[in-house]
């Protein structure tokens, strides 16, 4: 089997390839990610995330969105998936929505998949009406996009929720979804893969902005 992102023989950089599984990069590719867990807060919500989104992890996650690439899917969340599966048992896994046009695109819901292998009950409760890409919005312009989320017409949650995304980056999405949601009726975590806070660790429990 050949890492799927830099296509060298697993086994041949190291004895550690040989002895990681299922793992789908080298030690290589694995290493350029910058594993940090951060521990923070949306609009009052407890968050966390594993990594920073920065080198290899955000190489990794453009080539699966936006180039396609499927086979990408078990990468992000691999080290990690057990840890995830103790955490959030007996909840149900809520996952940011793409636009229709997105998940056109790519010829595959890129989140359904990521979150596949950890077995946890999930669901896809929201829509995003605004067809315009975050990545082509400046911060204020992506503050705005949290009120294109809205909940799915008929659309009943569950108890106790974890809203999942890839990474956060200014948070909309996310502060978007928290508005469509009764915080005194449900129990709300949020989980993202990835921060984007290279420049800046949060402390614990820090609010994200």
């Amino acid at each position: 089997m050949r890492c799927c992102m830099c296509g060298i023989e697993l086994g041949e950089s190291s004895l550690r390839d040989i002895l990681i599984g299922e793992d789908q990069l080298c030690l290589e590719c694995r290493q350029s990610w910058l594993h940090i867990p951060q521990h923070f807060s949306v609009n009052g919500v407890r968050a966390d995330s594993d990594y920073i989104y920065y080198s290899g992890f955000s190489s990794c996650l453009i080539q699966y969105k936006e180039c396609g690439d499927e086979a990408l899917k078990d990468v992000f969340l691999y080290a990690v998936k057990r840890k995830l599966k103790r955490r959030y048992r007996g909840w149900t896994l809520c996952l940011m929505p793409s636009t229709q046009e997105k998940e056109n695109i790519r010829g595959f819901g890129h989140l359904r998949a990521m979150y596949a292998q950890l077995g946890i009950e999930t669901m896809e409760p929201f829509e995003k009406q605004s067809s315009l890409a975050q990545k082509e919005q400046d911060y204020y312009g992506r503050q705005k996009m949290r009120d294109a989320i809205v909940l799915k017409k008929g659309m009943i949650l569950p108890k106790k929720i974890v809203l999942c995304d890839d990474v956060i980056t200014t948070g909309a999405t996310l502060k978007g979804a928290l508005q469509c949601i009764d915080l005194k009726i449900h129990q709300v975590r949020i989980y993202t893969a990835a921060a984007d806070s290279r420049d800046r660790i949060l402390k614990k429990g820090e609010e994200w902005a």
